[in-house]
């Protein structure tokens, strides 16, 4: 009897692009946004209005000015782009064409931020997201907490439009689920606000004291995530032994999760997927239940944690799928390609110690990530590379500490037009991306030469071909130090296209085992081989400023004529020859190549 296919499959030949919805592409300007969708933020002065999407980074818009002299503190957060959901159903085909077979977006449902990580709502796309906000707002009155007073907004409809083409095309959805918490906006928080302990979700959020009436003061208080209160986290309890939400916050997230994944029942119009906020900060007897209800709607569906250190517990005792491999991927390759803190040995023995504690399974669907919406642009991390700025210790790892990513934090950050080494790097970098162990996740206009410091300066508006952008003439500081000009790398975009076909047209490079060749500390190269029965695949590595002969022990069964690379990231050429029984490759500088033999 044939086996029957594992419907999970594709998780381990994935090519990931994440998308930021609201600086992405705005596809329809008639609803951008207003300055009621901020969402009650009243020091947006009455001037406010959306950003010009080809604008000048750091300069600044009057009504930025009139709030004060600091871009970062001043007004960069309640900019506005226009991002929406047609903007991304216009792009499917660029994505298509990439080689992008899933995408992950960045919180689509109702808030008044540009992140979305405070939602109004999980039960509906931002209505400013989709073709009739007002229209929207007024359908979603009147709303609880129960399914059955749901309804289908034009926003919420054109999203599932969006899932529909995508799918068309060969490209799986996955979307950000915030289960911590949520905004103050949210229409449970915004009830128990006003109505206090008569309100009907009296027990949703995580309540540290009520106002007492008696007083002219108001003492209702409320947890929130790190601290902060906007954004008021739910209550757990302790339930059979284990942490859980409380009963009504879980239903009702259940309830969203049955809608997204099977919208009026239909599995197919649905979404493939979630990547999990903060997971390690939500109880794991609610990922359990949460996951088995993912995967009994949809078997094929993934489930990814984001958790910046050691991922493994919240994972694997969650039932997730996969996590965001900052540990295990991001972080080495920064400290060895970006700013040669760890040589190669020391980088292959940290991937090794990360990947062996992974299932087999689960190491081949992990998303090797260079970058995000909450690091700085790979291409600036490698710009702004030197010895030992990026790294920490392993068991000391933070992404977010470990990189001085922020001019604000450090006046010495490189933040400018990263130059051609810094290309190069990044380059060497993607090819290892499509090679090594796991899933390749790109983060949009990575591809087309972004650069940018931490959030928020790595959000900028992506950069299109058939757009002409203001160079960047403006510092943080105010200063005028340009021009950086701001343009669609067509050859940086060719590189990624190249190398993401290389990664689907190579099977061995999502299957196969993997197994290093050669480690050299002194001429800072390093390759590994990838095998799957006859199929190999032969990656080379030098990170060295100088051309470097890498040596190797000769692989068995090698051709005995010289074998052309079938890729080279600088787009050169190199060749791999035998030599008295070792296997001989000349790189020049910065460089990465594969050989299929």
């Amino acid at each position: 009897m044939a086996e029957k296919p594992d419907p999970k499959a594709w998780q381990s030949e994935a090519v990931w692009y994440q998308i930021f919805p609201e600086r992405f592409r705005n596809g329809d300007p008639s609803n951008d946004p207003t300055r009621e969708s901020l969402g009650g933020r009243q020091w947006a002065p009455p001037s406010w209005r959306p950003r010009a999407w080809t604008s000048d980074w750091y300069a600044r818009d009057a009504w930025e000015q009139a709030r004060g002299d600091n871009f970062y503190w001043h007004g960069v957060g309640e900019r506005r782009y226009g991002g929406d959901i047609q903007g991304i159903i216009d792009k499917l085909d660029y994505l298509k064409d990439l080689g992008i077979n899933a995408v992950y977006l960045n919180p689509v449902f109702w808030s008044g931020s540009h992140h979305k990580y405070d939602a109004s709502s999980f039960q509906h796309i931002d209505p400013w997201f989709g073709p009739d906000p007002d229209g929207d707002l007024a359908m979603m009155e009147g709303e609880t907490e129960d399914p059955a007073t749901w309804k289908w907004t034009s926003a919420d409809k054109l999203f599932l439009e969006m899932i529909k083409q995508a799918h068309a095309r060969g490209i799986r959805v996955i979307i950000d689920g915030v289960f911590n918490h949520a905004g103050l906006g949210h229409f449970a928080f915004v009830d128990l606000r006003e109505k206090q302990q008569d309100s009907r979700y009296r027990d949703w959020f995580a309540v540290e004291s009520w106002d007492d009436p008696a007083t002219p003061g108001n003492e209702f208080s409320w947890a929130g995530w790190h601290g902060i209160k906007d954004l008021p986290e739910f209550a757990e309890v302790w339930i059979d032994g284990h942490g859980d939400l409380v009963p009504p916050v879980k239903n009702y997230l259940m309830a969203i999760t049955r809608r997204w994944m099977a919208p009026d029942g239909d599995v197919t119009r649905g979404v493939d997927g979630w990547r999990l906020d903060v997971a390690w900060m939500v109880p794991e007897g609610f990922w359990r239940d949460w996951n088995a209800l993912v995967h009994s709607i949809n078997p094929a569906a993934i489930t990814v944690t984001e958790i910046w250190k050691d991922a493994h517990k919240v994972t694997l005792g969650g039932h997730f799928d996969s996590t965001m491999n900052y540990e295990g991927f991001a972080m080495p390759v920064k400290g060895w390609l970006f700013d040669t803190a760890l040589t190669p040995s020391a980088f292959a023995a940290w991937l090794d110690r990360t990947r062996g504690t992974w299932p087999e399974a689960t190491a081949r669907k992990l998303q090797n990530l260079l970058d995000s919406h909450d690091t700085p642009r790979a291409a600036s991390a490698a710009m702004d590379g030197r010895p030992g700025k990026n790294y920490v210790k392993p068991e000391e790892f933070d992404l977010a500490v470990a990189a001085s990513v922020l001019p604000r934090h450090n006046p010495d950050y490189r933040w400018q037009k990263p130059d051609e080494r810094a290309w190069k790097l990044l380059r060497m970098a993607g090819l290892l991306q499509m090679t090594y162990v796991g899933a390749p996740f790109i983060y949009y206009g990575s591809e087309v030469g972004m650069w940018g410091a931490n959030d928020p300066d790595c959000r900028k508006p992506m950069v299109w071909d058939d757009l002409d952008y203001d160079p960047e003439f403006m510092g943080p500081d105010g200063r005028r130090v340009g021009p950086n000009a701001v343009k669609f790398d067509g050859n940086l975009h060719a590189f990624f296209r190249a190398a993401i076909a290389l990664r689907r047209n190579t099977p061995v490079l999502a299957s196969g085992d993997m197994r290093w060749v050669a480690k050299d500390d002194a001429a800072n190269t390093l390759a590994f081989l990838r095998t799957d029965g006859a199929a190999r695949a032969l990656v080379v590595f030098n990170r060295s400023e100088l051309p470097q002969t890498v040596r190797m022990a000769l692989p068995d069964g090698w051709p005995d004529a010289a074998l052309p690379a079938a890729f080279v990231s600088d787009g050169g050429a190199a060749v791999a020859r035998r030599m008295d029984g070792e296997l001989l490759v000349e790189l020049a500088p910065l460089t990465g190549a594969v050989f299929l033999p």
